[in-house]
């Protein structure tokens, strides 16, 4: 279980945490995540949250509640959606505790108290713990600006995309939300921002080595070296 993942659905006192992991051994009954970029020594932190997924568990290509974050996002912006940004936001946010068999509580979309949780790293040297990067709530604020409501809106597809973590992954660097933790130790010899992250996969040597010229090529349409700091044509937001 990811840091981030941990500040949003214990903040926000969320039941799909069970479904999607399971409860520490560090701290008996209760969700425990890790941060990224850390130095992981097995026997500290394997008693940490683990994952309720397995070989055969069902990754669908899109969920309902996908589209409906989007049509969300889409009127938010202004676009003739067919809606609200509202009124798409928390069909999204019901359709995404339906998909998993998860009971939304009656109070959940009214819910505007409820803030992500401080990061705590049970582990004896405490080194990672970080207070949380978001104080975004879960009801919407039709007086809000329109950056607010996009995290709004992200940061709970985001939560409905699990475990799709390449899809989520995309959300974050197009958007900038949900807002994350930063790794914990950055390793990347300054060619990745601590703060934006990695923004890219680079090109395997394989591929240099056995598709050369479309490498060459895509490379002079890349704007930047071939690292992990350097964004792709649609990661444009600053």
């Amino acid at each position: 279980m990811g840091a981030t993942m941990d500040s949003y659905l214990n903040g926000y006192n969320d039941p799909r945490i069970a479904k999607f992991f399971q409860t520490s051994e560090i701290r008996p009954g209760v969700y425990v995540g890790l941060r990224s970029g850390i130095d992981v020594v097995p026997a500290v932190y394997q008693p940490f949250s683990t994952l309720n997924v397995a070989d055969d568990t069902p990754l669908p290509w899109m969920y309902a509640s996908e589209v409906s974050f989007l049509r969300a996002e889409g009127a938010l912006r202004g676009w003739n959606m067919g809606g609200t940004a509202q009124s798409f936001y928390e069909d999204g946010v019901r359709l995404a505790f339906t998909q998993q068999g998860v009971s939304m509580p009656a109070d959940y979309l009214s819910n505007a108290t409820a803030r992500p949780a401080n990061y705590v790293d049970y582990s004896a040297g405490n080194r990672y713990s970080m207070a949380a990067r978001s104080n975004i709530t879960i009801q919407w604020e039709g007086a809000a600006s329109f950056e607010r409501n996009l995290e709004r809106i992200i940061t709970q597809k985001w939560i409905a995309m699990y475990p799709n973590g390449a899809e989520a992954w995309a959300e974050f660097r197009r958007t900038g939300y949900p807002k994350v933790f930063p790794v914990g130790l950055n390793r990347s010899n300054g060619t990745v921002n601590t703060e934006t992250q990695v923004r890219r996969l680079p090109y395997p040597l394989q591929q240099y080595q056995e598709n050369g010229a479309n490498v060459a090529a895509a490379l002079t349409l890349l704007g930047g070296p071939d690292n992990g700091g350097t964004r792709l044509w649609w990661d444009a937001k600053p």
